[in-house]
């Protein structure tokens, strides 16, 4: 959202997949199917990081085509929250004209025109423009050809800057972004470029294009990192760890976030890669996320242990396209009070809500988190804001394999006020409770120093 509370509005622009009619440039070395498929999959890629943005609220999305039919294009993409819109004729700047007057005319804050062609655009460079976009009046994306892969205009400036940055511009050429910049001075805007990224336009232009494209896949072995955030966890920590080992992690972090007694020599000792970062959960799991190395991130409680084989378990379910995140079923130790009612209550949880939660150990790609910007940073309930980002992006799927979480809360605090305090912290965080009072809800049930 803006400042004025107007929602932010992408427009991508693209071709309807008519065989023998897209990318044909590439044709040869490519046939007119492979064409057709790589088109396909650079405008479902361009699609995948402009709906992360969907997902964080912080834009909506919509698709224009040459398709007449809108319906068309709807079938062909098959994705609820994305609008279809025909883009018109005339030449790319009257399109792009096109679609900024109609985004600002159905009341956009700022707006950003992106083609269907650079794979390496992803949805961080998309926030980025939009956040430049409230101190200058135009934002472009300059391509390797001389072109560019995004232009974003700001409410206030579409006037100045609509017709006239794309009239006279010789499009097809080398020489669009500088022509598009001079107009720009001339008519008085002012303006900041983005990272310079290649577009597949011509065949040199394949070989870093499949590479590009390869960013969302999951390998069914793929490497995975488990990233545990701890405090003051000395008694807890080296269990984490280990399971993570027995698990098959690819490498095991603890974050500390400033604990007071051993957690990090004892989560050294137990072989993890210990790091220091500023308290806060959030903060502490996007530190690890930062120097993680792995193809998957999961992300685990420093009071919770992984189930065997946890992580590949993890990389084979996100080898499915469908699958953007995941997490295992809940437990506690069977030598809990009440362990059997516990366990069926956090299993229940998942269930009606359709997603995991952050004591079920969440794991997703790399790329994904990266698209999602990661948790956010906030004291609490970051875990949860993150899973339902998640499901607005994708499926997320909840292996039956459990974790073993401590039942340290209720052995201390009893059955009922735990249960009851979680419910109300996530139906005050439904309702914009702050997320500070949040915490000091959550800090009655947490267990006490001597517990820890």
């Amino acid at each position: 959202m803006t400042r004025s509370g107007r929602q932010n509005r992408i427009s991508i622009l693209t071709r309807f997949p008519r065989l023998g009619e897209v990318k044909t440039r590439l044709t040869p070395p490519l046939s007119a199917e492979e064409a057709l498929e790589l088109h396909e999959r650079l405008t479902r890629q361009t699609l995948r990081s402009a709906r992360a943005l969907v997902a964080t609220r912080d834009a909506v999305v919509e698709v224009r085509t040459d398709a007449a039919f809108t319906q068309a294009a709807r079938e062909w993409l098959r994705i609820p929250d994305v609008t279809c819109r025909y883009q018109g004729g005339g030449d790319l700047g009257a399109r792009i004209s096109r679609a900024f007057a109609e985004a600002f005319g159905r009341g956009a804050g700022a707006v950003l025109v992106v083609g269907s062609d650079c794979p390496r655009l992803t949805a961080p460079l998309m926030r980025d423009a939009l956040r430049r976009l409230s101190a200058v009046d135009l934002v472009l994306g300059p391509a390797v050809d001389g072109g560019y892969y995004l232009i974003g205009l700001s409410r206030s400036s579409a006037k100045r800057a609509m017709p006239a940055l794309v009239t006279g511009v010789p499009w097809g050429t080398g020489d669009v972004l500088a022509r598009t910049m001079d107009l720009a001075e001339k008519a008085g805007l002012t303006y900041a470029l983005l990272e310079l990224l290649p577009d597949v336009d011509r065949p040199e232009d394949l070989p870093d294009a499949e590479v590009a494209l390869a960013r969302t896949r999951v390998a069914a072995d793929a490497s995975v990192s488990v990233i545990i955030p701890a405090l003051d966890d000395a008694t807890l920590v080296a269990s984490a760890v280990a399971s993570a080992w027995a698990a098959d992690a690819h490498e095991v972090m603890v974050v500390d976030g400033g604990s007071r007694d051993a957690t990090r020599e004892v989560a050294a000792t137990a072989g993890a890669r210990v790091i220091v970062s500023a308290l806060g959960r959030a903060r502490q799991m996007n530190a690890g996320a930062a120097e993680a190395t792995g193809d998957v991130l999961l992300f685990l409680h420093a009071d919770t242990t992984l189930p065997a084989q946890a992580c590949p378990l993890a990389a084979q379910a996100l080898a499915d396209p469908a699958t953007v995140a995941g997490g295992f079923s809940f437990s506690v130790p069977e030598s809990s009070r009440h362990a059997r009612l516990i366990s069926a209550v956090g299993r229940a949880r998942g269930r009606l809500g359709g997603l995991p939660w952050g004591d079920q150990a969440l794991f997703l790609s790399r790329d994904t988190f990266t698209e999602l910007g990661g948790f956010p940073d906030q004291p609490t309930m970051e875990d949860f804001e993150l899973v339902r980002r998640l499901g607005r992006f994708g499926r997320a799927v909840t292996l039956r394999e459990r974790t073993v979480t401590s039942a340290r809360a209720w052995e201390e605090h009893g059955l009922l006020l735990p249960t009851l305090m979680n419910l109300a912290v996530i139906a005050g965080y439904r309702l914009g409770v702050d997320p500070e009072v949040l915490t000091r809800w959550r800090k009655r049930i947490a267990p006490s120093r001597a517990g820890r």
